[in-house]
Formats: structure tokens, sequence, C-alpha cells
């Protein structure tokens, strides 16, 4: 079962036996709440048949079990189903990491199909090479002391960041080469004037190195701090009449700015991690605020608008949050699960907004902000949203499953 959320769960037979007020025998999706949630339907032996997230658990429980008897395309599972449980949820962000977790308990194979559904890229500096590597959430190899940046949405776009750190900071395109400097051989980027050449010792490796120390601060704040700097370095070297300087940071500017930020917008170094994240709650009316960091994720707290306060209240919230797990990086190393869950929040917080659907998760990256009136207005805005009451009509849509997946 899932600790936070709250399960309903039906055995098959006992809703059978039962009976309505005209005497008839009782659906077993009469039990179920018109919502949107997660439904496991299970066998006889224990083990789990069904997992799925769907916008409508009565009428997905109804078809499943093909409660009206009608010729159906899809597989009937009523006579292999002993019980049925279901979490209904406030949110398909809430219902998709209910499935995850569910998925990584009754079944492997799901678990690493979902997980790869979920993939996201990452950009890792690697500190003893100083070279950089593309991996991503599913096959990340790392030690303690590299830079693990991301999420980043493909793996083009984080070579394109890795390309543009070696145009900036002239590192090297071959590591194999690096690697055996100074007795490497020189590329053709030393004789076009864009690489030192380290590799073979045509300048001494703490030149390289303190360069990629350069490199890994770029990397680790983001391309929106990277250009912030830069801006910085173009208004400093004017004011100082440093003309060349000022020119030489704007053409690094430039090739920052051929970055596709909407892939990239997110990246930073996750080792420092701290998320929050705001969505609808079961309850209406009311937002589930969830913490992500080096402990994983979980909700912290369902509240209302009305319950938030002003602005003072938000920051105290704000303040207490952002102090549990300040100062521990996150161990890659040994916690593959974190990585997982990791990518499933990456997935929703890198999706658009889509027009039909207005609601979907709010993401708020508290890494390197300070928490100040423009942090607490976001807050503000996005309960304010996960609050609003959304007119599903007459019924919610049953095609706004978001997984179906036949364990067994």
């Amino acid at each position: 079962m899932i600790e936070f959320a709250h399960a309903i769960s039906i055995s098959t037979d006992s809703a059978l036996d039962q009976t309505n007020e005209q005497d008839t025998p009782m659906r077993v999706s009469c039990f179920f709440p018109s919502a949107r949630g997660v439904v496991e339907m299970i066998a006889h032996d224990g083990q789990s048949v069904m997992l799925a997230a769907t916008g409508h658990i009565r009428s997905f429980i109804a078809q499943r079990l093909n409660e009206d008897g009608e010729p159906s395309a899809k597989a009937n599972l009523a006579p292999i189903t002993a019980k049925v449980v279901a979490y209904p949820t406030g949110s398909a962000f809430e219902s998709d990491f209910i499935v995850l977790e569910r998925a990584r308990s009754v079944d492997p194979g799901l678990y690493t199909k979902l997980n790869e559904q979920n993939r996201r890229s990452l950009l890792v500096l690697d500190r003893q090479s100083h070279t950089w590597r593309v991996a991503d959430t599913l096959n990340l190899e790392c030690e303690a002391a590299d830079l693990i940046v991301g999420p980043i949405l493909t793996a083009k776009a984080a070579r394109a960041m890795g390309e543009t750190l070696d145009d900036v900071y002239e590192l090297c395109r071959y590591p194999k080469e690096l690697a055996l400097a100074p007795c490497g051989t020189a590329c053709a980027y030393k004789e076009m004037g864009r690489c030192p050449a380290a590799c073979d010792g045509s300048e001494p490796m703490s030149d390289y190195v303190a360069r990629f120390e350069q490199a890994w601060g770029a990397a680790e704040g983001g391309v929106a701090r990277w250009k912030t700097e830069l801006k910085a370095d173009i208004k400093d070297a004017s004011a100082g009449l440093d003309f060349e300087g000022a020119q030489a940071a704007k053409e690094q500017l430039d090739r920052v700015d051929k970055l596709p930020i909407d892939t990239l917008g997110c990246a930073k170094s996750i080792r420092d991690l701290s998320l929050l994240c705001i969505t609808p709650s079961v309850r209406k009316g009311k937002a589930m605020l969830w913490r992500f960091d080096r402990n994983g994720l979980s909700p912290i707290v369902t509240l209302d608008s009305e319950a938030v306060g002003d602005g003072c209240s938000l920051k105290e919230l704000l303040v207490n949050w952002a102090s549990v797990g300040a100062y521990t990086k996150v161990d890659l190393d040994h916690d593959g699960q974190w990585l997982d869950r990791f990518a499933l929040v990456a997935r929703h917080w890198m999706t658009k907004p889509s027009k039909a659907r207005r609601r979907r998760v709010t993401v708020l990256d508290l890494r390197a902000r300070a928490i100040d009136q423009t942090l607490c207005a976001e807050l503000r805005s996005a309960i304010d949203e996960a609050c609003t009451p959304v007119d599903h009509g007459d019924d919610l849509d049953l095609g706004d499953e978001e997984h179906t997946h036949i364990v067994r």
C-alpha cells in the first residue's frame, strides 16, 4: 500500500453478495468514487493483474470487470479478480507517483518500463578526467566528486550544453588524448586557435584545470545564471574600458544564447536539488504541497487559499521547508530509487501546459533562490490555481487515463 494515499479496498465476492434498495446485486464499481485515481486489481493468489491510472475510477472498474455484459475489445478481468484497490488522487502527478511506487513492488518489468518513459538526460562533469559526458536517469554511473546537471529533455540538448562549455572555456574535445597529457596528440582545434592543447603539453595542465573549474561553475548554476554572469562580465569590462575583454564576453554570451532554453531551462546541479511541487488535492478546493529533495518525494501539507494567509505565512512555510535537509547532498551512488523519482518529477516539470487541460503540477525550484516576495507570490499563485475548481461537466473523462498496464 502507499502510505500517504487513502486506499479503498473491496473484495469482489463480498461486494456481489450485497444488494441495493431494489434487492438486486450490487456492482463492484458502485463501491468506488467517480474520481481520478489509480486502480489495482488483484487475483486470488495475491498477484496484481491490473495497475492503471485513470480519470474515472468507477467507470474504469465497471469497464474492466465488464459489468454491463456488453461485448468489448478489452479483456474481461472479472473471472480472475478477487479484490479491487483504488487510490483516489487529485492530479495526474499524484496518480503517476502511486503507479510508479506500486509497480516497483508488484512487477520489476513494469517498473523498468515506466522509468524508460520518464527517462531524462543528464550532463556529467568528471573532476578526475576534467571532461564531460552525456548520461541519463536510467544509465548513470558517477563518482561522488562528479557534477551531475539536469534534468535535460534530450541527449542532443545535453551535448549542445557540453559543446558550448568546450567552445567558451576551450576544453578538450578528445578526452583520450587529454588523458595522455603531456604526451597526447593535438587536434585541429589547436591549429584553429580554439584550444591551447594541454594534451601535448603546449599549456600547463594547471591552466586547463582552472578553465575546467570555470566551466564547472557555469554548468552547476544553470544556463540562466550563466547568461547573467556573462552579462555582468561585459558590463564590468566596459566600465573598466577593457573593450577587448567585453568583446570576448559578448562572443561567449552569443554562444550561450544559442542553447535551447526550453530543454535546458531546468538544468542545474541535481545533488543540491530542492523542489516544491504544488498540485490539486483529492480534497476539492485544496492544494497539496510536495517536497522533493535528498530524502525523495513526499507530500508535506494540504491547504486551501484561505489557510495560506498573508505573505509572511508563506515565507515562514518556505523557510521551515527549506531548512529540512539543508547542506546535505543527494547520494546518487547508492540510491537508484531517488533517480527514478527524480525522472518522474522531471517529466511533469518539463511538460508544456496543455490548452485543453489547464491544471498541472507547478514546480518551484528552490536551488540558490532567495526566499523573498517574488518566490512567495509564485507559491501563492500556484496554490490558488491548484485550489480552483474545474468544471468536468456531468462526468469525468474515462479517456483521461494516464497509464494502463496488465501486470500479469
